[in-house]
């Protein structure tokens, strides 16, 4: 008998543990830090982390009180249902967003630090490969002008791997695209660039 309650107490401390494991690994995923921080100082890291979740934080919040008066977008391979959705979630976000400028979520601070965290992967013999990568499918243009939708029949370019370690992380609503020399920040679900900041690219 008593081996039995052992045994349990045992299976129950090892799945509170799993579970107490996979919240910590959950928490720390949200906010993960930089891969690659170009040596900067840790203050100066920590500073772009913090500001910068903090502005997409708050973008999230307009976000979420725009969906709540756009229809689910509910799981189906209906272009149309689709589109009706996404739009929208644009329309809505637009209008709580009207008075929108350049730079709110991509401050001053925010791009200075994000060409640095950039530039060493831009250089040398690597630093090519990156650039010939970024200009394959390149669209033509894209108007750098917020709280606009991106150009429904232009390409999304790829973001090499290496420049997405050295970025701070975004929730799955949000997306990094390099069109050109220019950094968008992209809305998944609502197809609009958010924020953006000119030659994050040397």
């Amino acid at each position: 008998m008593k081996a039995g309650f052992l045994a349990t107490a045992v299976l129950l401390t090892l799945v509170t543990a799993g579970l107490l494991i996979t919240a910590q690994q959950g928490r720390e995923s949200e906010g993960r830090p930089i891969a690659k921080t170009a040596g900067l100082p840790a203050t100066q890291i920590a500073a772009l982390q913090v500001d910068f979740k903090n502005r997409i934080d708050h973008y999230l919040e307009i976000r979420k009180e725009a969906a709540k008066g756009a229809p689910a977008l509910k799981e189906t391979k209906d272009p149309g249902k689709i589109k009706v959705a996404e739009d929208s979630l644009a329309a809505r976000i637009q209008t709580l967003r009207a008075n929108a400028q350049p730079g709110e979520i991509f401050t001053p601070a925010i791009q200075k630090t994000i060409r640095q965290l950039l530039s060493p992967e831009l250089k040398g013999d690597e630093g090519k490969d990156t650039k010939d990568i970024l200009k394959d499918d390149a669209p033509k243009s894209v108007p750098l002008k917020i709280n606009t939708k991106y150009p429904e029949h232009a390409p999304l370019p790829t973001v090499p791997s290496n420049l997405l370690l050295s970025l701070p992380h975004l929730p799955e609503e949000l997306e990094y695209r390099i069109v050109g020399k220019h950094l968008i920040l992209r809305d998944t679900g609502a197809d609009l660039i958010v924020d953006f900041m000119t030659d994050a690219i040397k």
